[in-house]
């Protein structure tokens, strides 16, 4: 029988149907940092346009990040020195002289070098995926190079796809969809038709 998702009421175990095998990318390990007033030059392989001089409005992450340079070293039996580093693609938004605003695509790169648990030998591998979160509105452009103070979240998961038995409730009931209703028209629906009185 069908359930709605959310909080379960009474006996958990009321309602379960089957056990099911699900294929799903588990997180063995994971680390999150913070950097506060991070600075960063943001550099451009093509000139940017506009009209001197540019005025830094803000940038803000825009992708995923990617790993190079990548270097594992053992501590002990779960433990694992994880060396890297991980670049991260950036919007830039600027304006000119004559008010016009832009926008333009840099990156950053953040050397990492921490402490991970690494699952066992498999036939299922593992993989290390960094998700990165930067936003700044503190910069300025100079020579060619825009100079900015940042604040960055980064999220470093040990990530393998694996299948997993769960305990199921069977297929998910969905409740009908609420339409939205603009209020210019609902104030129009709600009027009588001929007005009262004589």
């Amino acid at each position: 029988m069908a359930q709605k998702a959310g909080p379960i009421c009474g006996n958990p175990l009321c309602g379960l149907s089957e056990r099911i095998c699900i294929n799903v990318r588990k997180v063995f390990d994971g680390c999150i940092t913070r950097y506060q007033d991070r600075n960063f030059s943001l550099t451009f392989t093509e000139t940017l346009p506009g009209v001197a001089p540019l005025t830094f409005v803000e940038a803000r992450s825009a992708g995923q990040s990617q790993i190079s340079n990548l270097i594992i070293t053992p501590i002990d039996e779960r433990r694992n020195r994880i060396q890297m580093d991980v670049t991260t693609p950036i919007t830039v938004t600027y304006t000119d002289s004559t008010g016009a605003t832009f926008t333009a695509a840099s990156s950053v790169t953040i050397p990492r070098d921490i402490i991970l648990g690494l699952p066992e030998d498999s036939l299922s591998p593992y993989s290390i995926e960094v998700s990165t979160g930067l936003a700044s509105n503190l910069g300025e452009y100079i020579d060619g190079t825009f100079v900015i103070r940042a604040c960055v979240v980064q999220i470093v998961r040990v990530v393998v796809n694996v299948d997993i038995l769960v305990p199921s409730y069977g297929y998910c009931e969905y409740p009908p969809c609420e339409e939205y209703s603009d209020e210019i028209c609902q104030g129009l629906f709600n009027l009588p038709i001929f007005p009262s009185g004589t």
